[in-house]
């Protein structure tokens, strides 16, 4: 009897029956073994196996959930090809078959991972504007995230370290009280030409044909605001008073930036409807590089852009219905923010930053002005707001990948949420020229009577007019194809000493009259 139990051995429970399985197989159950399987959420399962050869492993995973795109181990050995009989796996009674996501073979991203994303989005730019809230580049972002989600066991809830682990490669959208400028001064004479450049009058012979019938058509434009940063109190009503000792508080030291725009130029652009305008050599392009020279060369710098639109901007989203102020559209923001980061790349991400948004209706004149949060910036260099090419313009913009509000994941995104509101004053711009009709033609050349104006101040040795006449950034980019680059400089060296309030000394010597005016001869 003792002999007989030395050859015994226990290998498995099942329930409440106990197997006793000997060297030449199970008493009883010839043949036949139980394997317990540990699903992906932790969960384990028996199956009866009667014939291991003409049973493959697959089919007997096939009858557990997350079957689908996974891999599964044998003690320590990860089998990857399942299509085989389970003979080949020496299977015995009792053996544990473990399930395990086949993404977890490979937790590094590759570059081939990367390169094989590129479907997902595209950075607009490998320059981070604020690096402080940039996320990993937006395909690994994406990738990681997926994956993420992927390791995560189908039917288990996930835990509070999941959820932040996985908000970690998402965008978190708030509202931004305030930006880094707190209010705007528009050059009114600058804002009116820009609105008149939007409306085309009827020709003649429209009319003619038409009775008098023929109306304006609307063309929107967009445009470059240049001008300087300056500090001024926070609240203007307030008074400064005079210092009577050193406990007297100092009301001149609660300073704000603003902006002050100085002129407004439109960059060539064809193909703007009354839809939408075209901005697509508004951030590249010779002459764009060009007028940001001569703007620097005058005292002044790129501090911002402004569109016009004419459409019933209300009327476009059922969402937008009760909407009383300006909704702005998806590409209105990319190319905003596109203007802040290579304005932030050119002077730095502290002084770039200082950048503004103006839209003005082309058939009312109405403007309001505001700044892109910072979050929507960074987004829109890792290229995660979606293209709004060949869709239908509205408020709501759609993500290329999920972002947080409000603690929920969403990739339908308010596009109020990425404004700061701004208050807007107006002034007249010291470069904006002189009010009344354009000095420059829509090809950029100079209008004729503007010619016969600059020739009739240097016959007449006005410099005080001539300079005057030649405030206005239009002229001077007329005048910087037309002249030397050196003549040029000088040129702007003059004008921005005239424009700043340094009229008694100023003056344009003689070649340098000669020079323009054998290029103005009509």
């Amino acid at each position: 009897m003792r002999h007989f139990a030395s050859r015994m051995k226990l290998l498995f429970l099942l329930g409440a029956s106990t197997w006793y399985v000997s060297a030449s197989g199970p008493i009883g159950t010839e043949g036949i073994i139980v394997l317990r399987v540990r699903k992906g959420d932790g969960s384990i399962g028996k199956i009866q196996i009667s014939d291991q050869n003409s049973i493959t492993l697959s089919s007997v995973l096939s009858q557990f959930d997350d079957a689908e795109d996974i891999s599964c181990s044998i003690g320590t050995n990860t089998i990857t090809d399942t299509n085989q009989p389970l003979s080949k796996f020496g299977l015995k009674n009792g053996s544990m078959i473990t399930i395990t996501p086949r993404k977890e073979e490979s937790s590094e991203i590759t570059q081939q991972d990367l390169q094989s994303s590129s479907s997902l989005n595209t950075r607009y730019s490998e320059f981070d504007p604020y690096p402080a809230i940039a996320k990993s580049s937006s395909h690994s972002a994406a990738l990681r995230r997926s994956r993420a989600l992927a390791r995560l066991p189908s039917k288990r809830g996930m835990s509070y370290g999941d959820i932040s682990h996985l908000n970690t490669y998402m965008h978190v959208i708030e509202h931004q009280q305030t930006g880094p400028i707190t209010r705007v001064y528009m050059c009114h004479v600058g804002a009116q030409r820009f609105k008149d450049n939007c409306v085309i009058q009827p020709t003649k012979k429209q009319l003619r044909e038409t009775n008098g019938k023929a109306k304006a058509q609307i063309t929107n434009r967009c445009a470059i605001l240049f001008g300087t940063i300056n500090k001024e109190r926070v609240d203007q009503s307030v008074n400064p008073k005079g210092r009577t000792s050193l406990s007297t508080p100092l009301y001149e030291m609660k300073m704000c930036e603003v902006v002050k725009v100085h002129a407004v130029w439109e960059p060539p652009q064809s193909g703007g409807t009354e839809e939408a305008y075209d901005a697509t050599s508004l951030i590249d392009g010779k002459e764009v590089q060009r007028a940001h020279e001569i703007a620097e060369s005058l005292g002044l710098r790129s501090v911002g852009w402004i569109y016009s639109y004419s459409d019933d901007r209300s009327g476009n989203n059922s969402k937008d219905s009760n909407e009383d102020s300006l909704p702005v559209y998806c590409n209105d923001i990319i190319f905003g923010a596109m203007g802040q980061i290579e304005s932030m790349q050119r002077l730095g991400r502290e002084e770039g930053c200082k950048y503004v948004t103006l839209s003005l209706d082309s058939t009312s004149g109405a403007t309001e002005a505001f700044q892109l949060s910072d979050t929507t910036v960074q987004m829109v260099a890792e290229g995660v707001l979606a293209n709004p090419k060949n869709e239908v313009m509205k408020r709501f913009v759609t993500t290329m990948e999920p972002v947080l509000i409000d603690n929920k994941e969403t990739k339908d995104l308010d596009s109020v949420l990425c404004l700061v509101n701004t208050a807007m004053l107006s002034h007249e711009g010291r470069m904006s020229g002189t009010v009344g009709a354009n000095s420059t033609k829509k090809s950029g050349g100079l209008t004729t009577k503007t010619k016969k104006t600059i020739t009739s101040n240097i016959d007449s040795n006005n410099d005080d007019e001539l300079l005057k006449s030649l405030c206005d950034f239009d002229i001077l980019m007329a005048l910087d194809k037309m002249i030397r680059r050196e003549d040029m400089t000088r040129l702007c060296d003059l004008v921005s000493k005239y424009s700043r309030g340094m009229k008694k000394g100023t003056k344009v010597s003689s070649d340098l009259k000669l020079a323009m005016k054998s290029v103005l001869a009509v």
